[in-house]
C-alpha cells in the first residue's frame, strides 16, 4: 500500500531477468552432486581477497543500494535435531532443501557481509563451502563478528545446498531457527575443532566488568555476550544476579525486550539488595513491550523501595503519559512533530484503540467495524508501528534501508525498506515469540505456514510466511503527512492548474518507507473510502471520513486507480491481494460502455490543457461548456447518491477562483460547492443557492449534510470559500473554518498545524 514497484522500470527490470535467468540455469542442476567443489585453501583465499575489496569499497562509498532476494518458498525444519540424520556435504545434491538431515559445520574465515553473513565452512570430511546466513541482525545493530566468526561451530538443519550467481556452491539459510550454534564446551563438538575456553579462566566478576566496558562502547551484542559468559561462571548468587541484571541492559537495546524482562526477573531473586534496580530494569522491559499498567507497577515498587530514585520518578511521568495516550487518545502532537524530526523518525507514543473493534467481514476474511455511531473527523485508531524500516536517499540511516527487492513468488520487484522490514520482523519474532501470534494472525494469502512454534527451545519462525504477511500488510509513508501535505501547497495556491487531465484522488505518494501496522491491517480496501489514514513518523492515524453507524466496517483505498482507468486495468492493481473491488465508483466504470470512458478521457484532457492557459473570460465560457459535457459522460441514477466524479473539482475550483477574483462571488461559490459535490459531498448553502421553492430567504446556511471524499485540497477549497462568506455572510464563518479543521485532521492526523500551512484560516 503506497509503496513503490519498479518491476517494470528498464534497469530493474533488466536485473530481475537476470536473476531470474541465473535461477533457471540453477534449477537444471536440481539434485546433481557436484564433483568439483574447490580445496579449502583455494576457497579461502578467493573470500579473503573478496573481504578486502568489499572493506574497500563501502569505505570510498558509503552505502550502496543493494538487490535482495525472495527465493521460492520452502518451510523451515519443525523438528529437533534429535530427529535428523546426519548429513555430508558430499552426499548433498544441488538446488535441494535435505529434509530429515543436518550437518555439522566448522567456521573457517572471518565473516563478510553484503545482502546476507557469509563465511567460508568446512563440514567432518572436510569439504568446504561458502555459509550465506540471511535475515540477521544489521551491521549497526550486531556487528557481524558476534554473528559467526572462525572457529565457531554449528549444526545447520535440513540444509539447502545451492548454485550461486558466480557458479560457486553454498549453504544458504533463510530460516534464524534453521541454525543451532554449539558452545565451546558441547559435547558435538568434534575434538579437532574445539578450542580452549578463555573464559573459563577468568572470573564472572572480570567478565562483567569486560561487558560493562562494552557497554560504554554501545557494543550491545558483544556486552550480550560477556554477560552471558558470566552468568555461566558466576559462582555465587549474587554474581549470577549482577550478570542477569547487566544482560537484562544489554538485551533491552537490542530490541529483546522479552529476553531484557525474563534477565531482570531472574537479577530480582535472592541478594535485596539489588531489588531495586532490579524492578527499574523489569520496568524498562515492561515499556518496551509497551504494558504500560505494569511497567507503573513496577515503577511504584521501586519508588517505594527507594523514595528518592529520579530516574523512576522522570519513568512514572512518562509512563502515565503513555497510558493518557492508550486509554484516551490524548496526545501531545506538537511533541510527535519534534520527535519525528529524528532520524529514523520513532515516537515515544502508545497505541490508542477508539470505538473500533476487528470482526468477520463477510467475503473478506476479518475486518475493523465500529462500535457506537462516530462523526467526521473522529479518532478511530492511532497505532505505533509493529515495525518499521525508515528508507530514504538523504541520511545515512535512509541509504543503508534502501534495497531493490526481487521477489521470485510474486514475480515483482519493490525499492524501498521491505527487506529491512522482512528482516527486523525475523529478529523480533525470533527474540521476542510472545509478540509472534499479532503478527503471524495477519492475512497471508494461500500461504500455508508450519504448525509447529518451537523446536529446539527456541522459536520457529519462518521468513517466507513473515516476506508474504508483508507483502499483503505492509503500508508505505512519509515522515509525517503533515510534511506531505505542505509539499503540495504549489499545486494548491496554483488553482490546481497543474493537473494533466488527471483525478484530484490520484496525487497519493508513494513512499520507500514502510511498516506494519497491525490493527490498521485489518481495514479492508475500498476505493471510495469512509476513513482515512495518515502518519507523524511510526504512528498510523485513522480518522472517520464521514459520519459512522455503529457497526460500520471502516474501509480506504490500498491504492487508487490511474486516472481514466477502465475497469479491467483498475483490477489489475489489486491483483496483489487477489480480490476484485466492488466499491460504487469501480461497478460505474465497469457499467460505463468504453467508447464514453473514451470520450471523458478526451475531454478531460482538453479541460486540463485549457486550465492550464492564463485566465480569461473566453476560456472561462469554454471551460465551463466543457464541464458540462463532461458531466454528461457519467450514468445518472435519482435513487442513489451520484457517483465520484474525481475529474471535475480540479476545473470547478479553477473556474470557481477564476470567478471569485472577478468579484462574482455568488456564481464562484456555486463552482466550488459543485467540485465538493462531485467528490461525494451533499452540501446545504444559502447563498448562493435559493433556500427552497415556495420558501422566503432565510438566514444563511452552510451544512454538509453528508460528508465527501477529504484530502487537502478541499482544505483549500474550505479556505476559498472562507473568504466568500467573510463578505456574503459572516456569521457563517466559524462554521467553514471548523468544517475545515475537521477536514485537515482527517489528512493529516490533528488540527493544531492547520494555521501553519493555512493561515487564512485563523
Amino acid at each position: 500500500m503506497d509503496t513503490i514497484d519498479v518491476s517494470e522500470h528498464g534497469q530493474y527490470l533488466a536485473f530481475f531477468q537476470q536473476a531470474k535467468e541465473n535461477a533457471e540455469r540453477a534449477r537444471l542442476r536440481k539434485g546433481e552432486k557436484p564433483k568439483d567443489i574447490p580445496i579449502p585453501a583455494l576457497l579461502i583465499m578467493k573470500f579473503l581477497m573478496h573481504l578486502r575489496h568489499t572493506a574497500n569499497v563501502m569505505g570510498e562509498h558509503g552505502h550502496l543500494l543493494q538487490t535482495s532476494q525472495v527465493p521460492p518458498f520452502y518451510p523451515p525444519c519443525a523438528r529437533p535435531v534429535q530427529e535428523l540424520k546426519p548429513l555430508m556435504i558430499s552426499g548433498m545434491g544441488l538446488e535441494t532443501h535435505h529434509r530429515g538431515s543436518y550437518v555439522l559445520i566448522h567456521v573457517l574465515t572471518p565473516p563478510n557481509r553484503m545482502t546476507a553473513v557469509t563465511a567460508i565452512v568446512e563440514d567432518e570430511e572436510g569439504t568446504a563451502v561458502l555459509l550465506q546466513l540471511y535475515n540477521q541482525p544489521k551491521e549497526s545493530k550486531v556487528a557481524k563478528e558476534h554473528i559467526i566468526q572462525a572457529s565457531d561451530v554449528c549444526i545447520i538443519k535440513e540444509p539447502f545446498f545451492k548454485v550461486t550467481n558466480d557458479g560457486s556452491y553454498s549453504l544458504r539459510v533463510d530460516h534464524v531457527s534453521d541454525i543451532i550454534w554449539l558452545q565451546d564446551t558441547d559435547s558435538r563438538i568434534p575434538l579437532e575443532w574445539r578450542t580452549r575456553i578463555l573464559y573459563l579462566d577468568e572470573s564472572s566478576e572480570k567478565i562483567r566488568k569486560e561487558g560493562n566496558e562494552a557497554v560504554k562502547k554501545k557494543d550491545w551484542a558483544k556486552a550480550e555476550q560477556l554477560y552471558t559468559n558470566a552468568i555461566r561462571t558466576a559462582a555465587t548468587a549474587k554474581e549470577e544476579q549482577l550478570a542477569y541484571l547487566n544482560r537484562s541492559l544489554a538485551n533491552l537495546h537490542l530490541d529483546r525486550p522479552e529476553k531484557a524482562l525474563l534477565d531482570a526477573q531472574k537479577g530480582n531473586t535472592g541478594d535485596g539488595s539489588l531489588v531495586e534496580k532490579a524492578l527499574f530494569r523489569e520496568a524498562k522491559a515492561l515499556y518496551a513491550l509497551r504494558k504500560y499498567s505494569l511497567c507503573r507497577e513496577k515503577l511504584l515498587l521501586c519508588v517505594r523501595t527507594n523514595p528518592k530514585n529520579s530516574d523512576a520518578w522522570k519513568e512514572i511521568t512518562r509512563v502515565q503519559q503513555r497510558l493518557n495516550e492508550e486509554q484516551k487518545g490524548l496526545y501531545q502532537f506538537s511533541d510527535m512533530y519534534k520527535q519525528a524530526e529524528s532520524t529514523p523518525p520513532l515516537i515515544d507514543c502508545a497505541t490508542y484503540v477508539g470505538s473500533v473493534a476487528v470482526r468477520d467481514s463477510p467475503g473478506r476474511g476479518k475486518g475493523l467495524f465500529t462500535t457506537k455511531p462516530v462523526k467526521a473527523g473522529e479518532l478511530l485508531l492511532c497505532e505505533k508501528a509493529f515495525v518499521y524500516s525508515y528508507a530514504d536517499d538523504e541520511s545515512d540511516v535512509g541509504k543503508s534501508n534502501m534495497t531493490v527487492l526481487m521477489n521470485f513468488h510474486t514475480n515483482s520487484v519493490c525499492m524501498g525498506g521491505q527487506a529491512d522490514l522482512i528482516t527486523q520482523t525475523v529478529q523480533k519474532l525470533y527474540h521476542n515469540p510472545g509478540e509472534a501470534k499479532v503478527f503471524t494472525e495477519l492475512h497471508h494469502g494461500d500461504y500455508k505456514p508450519v504448525t509447529a512454534s518451537e523446536a529446539d527451545g527456541v522459536p520457529v519462525v519462518d521468513t517466507f510466511l513473515i516476506a508474504r504477511t508483508l507483502q499483503l500488510n505492509c503500508f508505505g509513508a512519509p515522515r509525517s503527512s503533515y510534511k506531505y501535505t505542505m509539499s503540495t501547497l504549489p499545486l494548491l495556491n496554483n488553482n490546481n492548474n497543474n493537473n494533466d487531465g488527471g483525478e484530484m484522488e490520484d496525487r497519493s505518494a508513494k513512499h520507500t518507507t514502510c511498516g506494519i501496522w497491525p490493527i490498521a491491517s485489518r481495514i479492508n480496501h475500498s476505493c471510495v473510502k469512509n476513513c482515512r489514514r495518515s502518519f507523524i513518523g511510526d504512528m498510523q492515524i485513522v480518522r472517520a471520513n464521514q459520519d459512522l453507524e455503529a457497526g460500520t466496517e471502516l474501509l480506504f483505498e490500498y491504492c487508487q486507480p490511474g486516472p481514466h482507468e477502465a475497469y479491467e486495468e483498475a483490477q489489475k492493481r489489486f491483483k496483489t491481494w487477489g480480490f476484485v473491488c466492488e466499491c460504487a465508483r469501480c461497478l460505474n466504470k465497469k457499467a460505463t460502455p468504453k467508447k464514453v470512458l473514451e470520450e471523458r478521457r478526451a475531454l478531460s484532457a482538453r479541460l486540463a490543457a485549457l486550465m492550464r492557459l492564463a485566465p480569461s473570460l473566453t476560456r472561462m465560457k469554454q471551460g465551463m461548456a466543457l464541464l458540462k459535457e463532461l458531466e454528461k459522460t457519467y450514468i445518472v441514477n435519482p435513487i442513489i447518491r451520484p457517483v465520484l466524479r474525481v475529474e471535475l473539482p480540479d476545473a470547478y475550483f479553477a473556474l470557481g477562483s477564476y470567478l471569485i477574483g472577478r468579484n462574482n462571488l455568488e456564481d464562484g461559490l456555486e463552482l466550488f460547492l459543485k467540485g465538493l459535490e462531485a467528490l461525494g459531498y451533499v452540501i446545504a448553502a444559502y447563498p448562493p443557492r435559493n433556500p427552497g421553492e415556495g420558501k422566503t430567504k432565510k438566514k444563511p446556511v452552510f451544512e454538509i449534510q453528508h460528508w465527501g471524499q477529504a484530502n487537502e485540497f478541499i482544505v483549500w477549497a474550505f479556505s476559498r470559500i472562507l473568504g466568500v462568506y467573510k463578505r456574503l455572510a459572516p456569521e457563517l464563518c466559524d462554521v467553514i473554518k471548523g468544517y475545515a479543521r475537521v477536514t485537515y485532521s482527517i489528512c493529516c492526523g490533528e488540527d493544531e498545524t492547520i494555521l501553519t500551512l493555512f493561515p487564512e484560516l485563523k
